[in-house]
């Protein structure tokens, strides 16, 4: 069930032209990237990254679901035999396949240089899972983009505030809760490549975001089923 849905996920993007303009905003941010001079790629670097696997994700992945509600598709699927956990597992799978590829693009375009790439993988697919499980819980009770914007801002909004904690931008001891935020483990893996990260703190930042993707499923699962299948408002 899992291999079909995989394979129907894919086709589906690739033939709605999805998949491939997700590959290729990674491309145009790689791009974009060469406008920099190289003494500020280790700043622009992750905050490409975090946009490409994190945030477009968190967008590409409910305006599928919005156009499966239209099409009748979640309906049609809800009297089959099909395991949901399959469903949301299939499409955050292809999601972060589509962000590290996205990656790849912006590392040897943006930087010219693959150098550190192991880190940018493992951060971009750990993050592109919570995002895209975020995507598809909150996504799952709105009917179209237009109601969808505003959970996309706000994301936009909190996943940005830990560039600005890092950096030395919000310096009072409560900004400290921005540690919990999903984007500031994931930065650390996107800086690896560029400024010397202990072992120690990528380890912890691999934990946190295993802990966060367990949650953002259980949180997926719930809502999804919810709103998306019985149709509750």
């Amino acid at each position: 069930m899992m291999e079909n849905l995989l394979k129907t996920n894919l086709v589906i993007g690739v033939r709605s032209y999805v998949y491939p303009i997700y590959v290729l905003i990674g491309l145009a941010y790689g791009l974009m990237l060469m406008a920099f001079p190289e003494q500020y790629l280790s700043t622009m670097v992750p905050i490409f990254l975090l946009f490409e696997p994190g945030l477009v994700g968190f967008m590409f992945v409910g305006t599928e679901i919005f156009a499966e509600k239209k099409d009748g598709a979640i309906s049609a699927l809800s009297v089959t035999p099909i395991e949901w956990r399959s469903y949301i597992l299939a499409k955050t799978v292809i999601m972060s396949v589509l962000s590290v590829v996205g990656a790849v693009l912006i590392m040897a375009v943006g930087t010219r240089s693959l150098n550190g790439l192991p880190y940018v993988i493992t951060g971009v697919f750990l993050c592109s899972v919570v995002y895209t499980l975020l995507g598809i819980a909150i996504s799952a009770k709105y009917r179209d983009l237009d109601e969808y914007f505003v959970p996309i801002m706000a994301v936009l909004v909190v996943s940005l505030l830990p560039f600005a904690h890092y950096h030395g931008y919000l310096t009072h001891p409560l900004w400290k809760v921005l540690y919990a935020v999903p984007s500031y483990p994931a930065l650390y893996f996107f800086k690896a490549p560029f400024v010397d990260v202990s072992s120690d703190t990528l380890a912890l930042s691999g934990v946190a975001l295993f802990l966060w993707s367990a949650v953002a499923y259980y949180i997926a699962k719930i809502r999804f089923y919810r709103y998306a299948v019985e149709g509750l408002r």
